[in-house]
Parts: structure tokens; sequence; C-alpha cells
């Protein structure tokens, strides 16, 4: 009786509170943290959407959005005493309608996790760090949005727009390496110190359309086909703790595409595309910044911006900008409240292409979304939101749609 009094008693120890698990599975009894010491990190979680465009766009309507998504981490120091490597695989499995394909006709995405139903390798890649992990290469199926283009705080809102930009979403063949597609390549990152990192990669230039591509294995690497090179200049201030300035980072980025493609227009060819970009993130106010001098609750924004030569592309300029505040409300230390802003302008020859259609006036599109993230627990999140899409489709005659949703999503 004892004995299944102790072992009983150390379950319950393992498994832990319920809401105040990392993960909804827990600790499975004590294996995953073993396996964690043994380098081996299994990962999975799904995202469910409601959205309902309440006015203009295409018709009023919902939709259902859901994203299954799962994988591993290895490191290989730990699993096989091969020092400094790792190694990660991420699927996905997509489901439910687009709202922004659906219901609104726009291209800034209503939502991040949309797109053709299929399940899909999104990433499988071996990294190897060199001279005391300041250099990094990775080598394998790879996604650019998941390193390149980044802003932590624009990192809040669920418009697409906000993450994999139309400047490459819409510009590069078939949307680029990028959520849901990945894509073969190589990534090479120098970090010499805290406040610099310098990242390259090079990866397969037309990732084929999603409904060709369906597993993530359209592999196809030749000068015909091109290639995506993206290179970025990372500079950080704020990051140590000795500083006394607010966290913050600049962004400076530019990539060149080859081979031959149909322009966005699919009127003509073009040889080669490029594009340019800035990002940049600071916090502006810190809560509790004399007890906690690290916290990051308080007050951020990020702004993005670039351009692209208008002769071959939809998208020749984007904006974007946006407010977060974590721990807003008192006892809500974890949520976070968000505004954001995004803007795109066509290219004179998508204007025309528009006009030609039947539109009136076309000139660009814009998105403005406030959205709330509440943490019910560490493996529950619920983020209501609220998007009202300008010129759906970059048509001025098309009626602005006001689109209403929430997420949820579940860590396992």
């Amino acid at each position: 009786m004892l004995l299944v009094a102790a072992q009983d008693e150390t379950a319950q120890d393992v498994a832990g509170p319920f809401l105040s698990r990392e993960t909804l599975t827990g600790e499975w009894f004590g294996t995953r943290p073993a396996l964690s010491d043994r380098g081996v990190e299994f990962f999975a979680s799904y995202t469910a959407e409601v959205w309902g465009n309440t006015a203009g766009g295409l018709r009023t309507g919902s939709v259902y959005t859901g994203l299954l998504d799962f994988g591993s981490d290895l490191d290989l120091e730990k699993l096989a005493g091969w020092h400094g490597a790792r190694a990660s695989t991420t699927w996905l499995w997509l489901s439910g309608k687009d709202a922004s394909q659906d219901l609104v006709g726009n291209f800034l995405t209503i939502s991040n996790i949309a797109g053709f139903d299929t399940l899909r390798c999104a990433e499988l890649w071996l990294e190897q760090d060199f001279l005391d992990k300041q250099i990094s290469l990775r080598v394998g199926q790879l996604t650019a949005d998941s390193e390149f283009l980044i802003s932590d705080y624009g990192g809040l809102f669920i418009n697409a727009e906000f993450g994999w930009t139309a400047l490459v979403g819409s510009n590069m063949p078939n949307g680029g390496a990028a959520f849901p597609v990945g894509a073969p390549g190589v990534r090479l990152a120098y970090s010499p110190n805290d406040s610099f990192t310098f990242l390259s990669g090079a990866y397969q230039g037309n990732v084929f359309a999603q409904d060709v591509n369906l597993y993530g294995f359209r592999w196809r690497l030749d000068a015909q086909n091109g290639f995506t090179w993206m290179n970025e200049a990372q500079f950080y201030w704020g990051k140590t703790d000795e500083s006394r300035l607010l966290p913050g980072f600049l962004k400076l980025g530019a990539w060149l595409q080859s081979g031959q493609y149909a322009d966005a227009l699919a009127d003509s060819t073009s040889s080669g595309n490029s594009g340019y970009y800035l990002v940049l993130d600071q916090m502006l106010f810190r809560e509790n910044a004399e007890s906690d001098p690290k916290s990051d609750e308080g007050l951020g924004f990020f702004g993005r911006t670039g351009f692209t030569p208008p002769d071959r592309n939809v998208v020749d300029f984007f904006f974007d900008m946006g407010f977060t505040y974590k721990g807003l409300i008192p006892g809500r230390s974890e949520d976070s409240f968000g505004l954001a802003y995004g803007f795109a302008a066509l290219s004179p020859d998508a204007r025309a292409d528009i006009g030609a259609a039947g539109g009136d006036g076309a000139v660009s599109e814009m998105v403005l979304e406030a959205t709330y993230q509440c943490v019910l627990a560490p493996w529950c999140i619920l983020q209501p939101d609220a998007q009202l899409i300008v010129n759906p489709g970059g048509d001025n005659s098309a009626p602005n749609a006001f689109v209403i949703g929430a997420r949820l999503a579940i860590i396992f």
C-alpha cells in the first residue's frame, strides 16, 4: 500500500498542476524530460480559427481555418556526441478555408496559417556550429520566413502582412520558400557578438504552387528554375545586463532572384528580380524596470518598409508598423494587446491590369488590425482579432471589408 501511494504521489508530482503545465500533455510521467536530457525534443500544436466577414469584400459569411504542426528537434551532441550539430523537422497539416480567398478577395492575407489543404514537410535540416557558435551552417529543406524579415513585435499579429510581407509573398514565384512551402537550400549565420548577426541564405527559386508541391518535396535545382538569395544584417542593442538602453534591433536586408520567370502579371517574362527592406523593433517602455530590469512587459513598437523594381512586380513598395503592450491589464502579465497598420502599393502595371478588368483607380491595399492575445495557460492561448481591409485586391471600387475572428492555439 505504501509503495502504491508513493507511486501515485510521484505520478502527480511529475504531471504537475494541469493549468500550469508548459504543454497540454505534460511531461509524460518523466519521459519527456528524460528524452530532452538525451537531446530529443518532440513538439506539436493545433491552431484553430473562425473568421467572419461582416461587411464588404466578396461576400459576408464565415470560414474555419486550422493548422496542425508537429516535428522534432535533435541535439546531436547529446544524442550522438557530434559536437555543435543539431537537426530538426517540421510538418504541417493545413485544413479549412482561407478568409481572404473565400470572403474578401484581398492579398494581404487575413490569416497567416491559411493554405492549401494537405500534409506537407516544411523543414528538414541539419545545422553545424563553428568557432564557439559564432558561425552556423544550416542545410536541407528550409523556410526563409523563419529567419528573415522577422519583427518580434509584429509576430503578435495574425494578418500575414506582418510576417512574410506582400513585398516578397506577392512577388516571388508562388510566394517563395515560406510558410507553408519550404525548399531545399543553405543558410549561413555569423554572430561575432551579441550586437551583430549576418544571415545569408540561398533557396530553390520557384517552390511551385501549393496544389502542385503537395508534400513539400518537389525539388528542382537548376538555372531555369532559378535561385533566391537572401541577405540580412542585424544590429542589436540593450541585450546585455550592463546596458541601460531598452532592447531593440535594426535589420537591413536584400533579396536577389535568378532565372527566367513570368512577370507577376503573367504577360511577359523577366530575367531575375530583387527587393530591399528594413525592419525596426524597439521597446518604448518597460514595466517594473527597477525591480526587474530584464522584464519584457511594457510597450513595444515595430516598423518595416521595402521596395522592389516596379517593372516586374505586383507590389513595388510596402510599409507596416504597430504597437504592442504586454501586461496591459493588471493581473494578466502574460497577455498582449496590439494595434497594427499595413500598406502595400501596387506597381503601375498592376494598377493598369486592374483598371483593364473594370477596377476603379487601383493604387494600394491596406489593413488595420487590433488583437488581444490571452494566455489562459502556458499551453492554451485565445486570441480575438479584428481587421479592416481597405481596397481589397488594391481596387478602390471594391467595398472595404470588416472581418472579426478568434484563434485558439493548443500546445501538446
